[in-house]
């Protein structure tokens, strides 16, 4: 009797866990990215058509970072309205979010080059 007692015990306390939610937003997305460059030295306008992921990570609180293999597209950004503000090396833009996909269009000029990059992309 005091085995089954003790099992018993062994079992109620062993399933203690504790479950999160997962983020709504968090994951591996993947698409196609349309980048339209003009080199203006060079007077060369090109439109290149890539295969993309970007990783989407909940830091808590709101915050979320998104990245791929190239780098960071958002670091630390506030989502607001289902939307997270690119300002990251040169590129300003937005990251929209919906239902089980994702908007991404970001910009980069100076005097040398524009550089405009739009994707959609899914999981």
């Amino acid at each position: 009797m005091r085995l089954v007692k003790f099992m018993f015990l062994v079992l109620m306390c062993s399933c203690d866990a504790v479950y999160e939610i997962p983020d709504p937003f968090s994951g591996r997305y993947y698409g196609i990215d349309s980048v339209f460059r003009n080199q203006y030295a060079l007077e060369l306008i090109d439109t290149l058509d890539n295969a993309i992921y970007l990783d989407v990570n909940s830091l808590g609180s709101g915050l979320y970072d998104v990245k791929n293999e190239n780098g960071y597209w958002v670091k630390d950004g506030l989502l607001t309205q289902n939307k997270l503000s690119i300002d990251i090396s040169g590129f300003n833009g937005v990251i929209k979010f919906f239902e089980d996909s994702i908007y991404l269009e970001a910009v980069s000029n100076n005097s040398l080059i524009y550089v405009s990059h739009k994707a959609f992309l899914s999981r």
